[in-house]
């Protein structure tokens, strides 16, 4: 079976800077692909290389198998909300749909019954007559989805379709987004928030300056995050020169801060060794008072892919 968007060695660099490095990836039929990093990770880009609206350096996109530089039919079973869109304020969204309609080649007849369809997929329909303009930003995002939806696309393409969002506007996208897996269409999610990932997608790819940090499913994703889970320590006693030094060089440790005297968190990368932890805290004499799970799996993992290469030393 053809893969929905199959990404290879993707580059694209402006000047002397490498916004996206040798990048692989790939999408398949009816999956939801999360696209996760933080700000400034390329993603934007990566995204604006796939729909046509920028060339690549180097390496190769193929849509449907069809290689968007080489077709511009690739992008006819794509629809795509890219950053921050804008609709006219004094139309109606009836109107812009009968726009967008025309400009994507959609018959006359057929455009009306789309337009019925995509409203009320997004749940737009009761302010269908209503100005554009005086819509809340989440109702906005929901006219921009309507736009990318008329043509009836397989692939559906969208650059962080929550930012900004209040909880109500951004709950509703999301249930949205589910919602149209009954669809099978494909989805790519660029995304910084993990929960968004972890609720709406089955699968995620990490990126962050540019390069991939990992790839895989989301339940993989959870799971790793289990084994690199952040602990909060107490000692007993003070900690010694010698129990530091230790500590730098224990296997596994990918980060280590010391909060006080008494009491430093830790994380394991790979397989998560606290057992042996808690036998060096004793051949130091130090004691052991608590040990404690340190914020959420997820967000430790995420932070320990995007966050500084470096390992943090304890002082």
């Amino acid at each position: 079976m053809t893969n929905a968007i199959e990404i290879t060695s993707l580059t694209k660099t402006f000047g002397h800077f490498t916004a996206v490095s040798d990048i692989t990836m790939t999408v398949r039929k009816g999956e939801y692909m999360g696209l996760l990093g933080p700000n400034g990770a390329g993603k934007s880009t990566m995204l604006k290389v796939i729909t046509g609206m920028i060339r690549p350096t180097s390496g190769t996109v193929l849509v449907n198998g069809i290689d968007c530089r080489k077709h511009r039919r690739a992008m006819e079973s794509v629809g795509c909300v890219i950053e921050t869109p804008e609709c006219y304020p004094n139309f109606t969204p009836v109107e812009i749909l009968s726009y967008v309609g025309r400009l994507r080649g959609i018959g006359r007849n057929e455009i009306q019954a789309r337009i019925r369809d995509v409203l009320e997929e997004v749940r737009m329909w009761d302010w269908r007559n209503k100005k554009i303009g005086k819509f809340s930003k989440g109702m906005k995002q929901r006219v921009s989805l309507a736009q990318a939806l008329m043509p009836d696309p397989d692939i559906l393409i969208m650059d962080e379709p929550t930012s900004g969002l209040d909880p109500r506007g951004l709950m509703e996208v999301r249930e949205i987004l589910r919602d149209m897996k009954k669809n099978d269409r494909s989805l790519l999610i660029s995304t910084h928030m993990l929960n968004e990932v972890s609720e709406v997608c089955d699968s995620v790819t990490v990126i962050r300056k540019g390069k991939t940090m990992m790839s895989g499913n989301v339940r993989d994703l959870s799971r790793k995050a289990e084994k690199n889970a952040t602990l909060e320590i107490s000692l007993k006693r003070n900690m010694t020169k010698s129990f530091i030094e230790d500590l730098r060089d224990f296997n596994n440790v990918t980060y280590a801060e010391r909060i006080n005297d008494y009491t430093f968190s830790v994380s394991f990368a790979g397989i998560d060794d606290r057992d042996g932890l808690i036998d060096m805290i004793r051949r130091h004499d130090l004691g052991l008072m608590t040990l404690n799970q340190k914020g959420s799996d997820l967000e430790s993992f995420y932070m320990s892919l995007t966050g500084e290469d470096d390992k943090d030393d304890v002082r």
